[in-house]
């Protein structure tokens, strides 16, 4: 079965991506998200100028913009520009087309996902109203998507292929080993990779799941000392079911794969 996703920061991306699956972007995500972006922006511009003129009323999220901008000291200026370039579509389809656009010319970079979450955490320790919460968190995640899977190691997408593949079987054939061999060589097959290169990369995810299981508990114990909601305990308990079904669903692909190789 897929896994969900889910990370608090960007900054361990590439090790994280080896813990689970691959799921395809929601784009219908960033439709609503950017939506609430744009009726905001435009709200406060009519506030603005029916209010008496002031230096405080400027628009909450070029703020957030502002503040998060001196934020994380690895995000560079190009990166906020492109993810304000973003926010600053004037509709869902255009921001769309833009984070499409970036993720073909390689302009998504971590920095962007980067510049989505600061802004984001900005907003959240600042009380900005839910709306604009929530948009900033659905386009952080949406970018987060399309970074990954832009991003994502081949062997991680051939694992992907494997689990989607012997999920496709029928009860007979998922308990003969014969068919789940087949199925795993058709894929390197495509893919042209041997098992031993395929091996070797599986191994190389697990020592990755592995080294970061001591930091996910550490954090998590974290969290929970400085107190945690019922919603946020959830998403933890989702975290380490996630993690536990992306390191069984490896492991079964490695057991065939040893059976592949020795049986060649």
């Amino acid at each position: 079965a897929q896994t969900r996703r889910r990370t608090t920061s960007t900054k361990k991306m590439t090790t994280q991506m080896m813990t689970m699956q691959m799921r395809a972007p929601v784009r219908s995500r960033v439709h609503p998200a950017m939506r609430r972006v744009r009726q905001h922006k435009h709200h406060q511009h009519q506030h603005r100028h029916k209010a008496a003129p002031s230096n405080q009323g400027d628009d909450e999220l070029a703020q957030a913009m502002a503040n998060a901008q001196m934020a994380p000291p690895n995000v560079r200026e190009e990166d906020f520009t492109n993810y304000y370039r973003i926010l600053n579509a004037q509709s869902p389809e255009e921001a769309s087309e833009a984070i499409d656009a970036m993720t073909r010319d390689g302009s998504l970079t971590e920095g962007v996902v980067e510049a989505a979450l600061a802004t984001y955490q900005t907003a959240q320790s600042k009380g900005e109203g839910p709306e604009i919460i929530a948009a900033l968190k659905g386009l952080f995640e949406y970018l987060l998507d399309c970074y990954q899977r832009a991003n994502v190691p081949p062997a991680l997408g051939l694992i992907d292929a494997c689990v989607s593949g012997l999920s496709a079987l029928d009860d007979r054939a998922r308990a003969d080993d014969a068919a789940q061999d087949a199925v795993v060589r058709d894929v390197l097959r495509d893919a042209q990779m041997s098992v031993e290169e395929f091996l070797a990369n599986i191994d190389m995810f697990l020592q990755s799941m592995t080294q970061q299981d001591a930091q996910f508990d550490a954090q998590v114990a974290q969290m929970r000392a400085e107190g945690v909601d019922e919603e946020r305990e959830q998403q933890i308990a989702q975290l380490v079911d996630m993690r536990g079904a992306a390191k069984e669903q490896m492991l079964v692909i490695r057991a065939i794969s040893q059976r592949c190789l020795m049986s060649a």
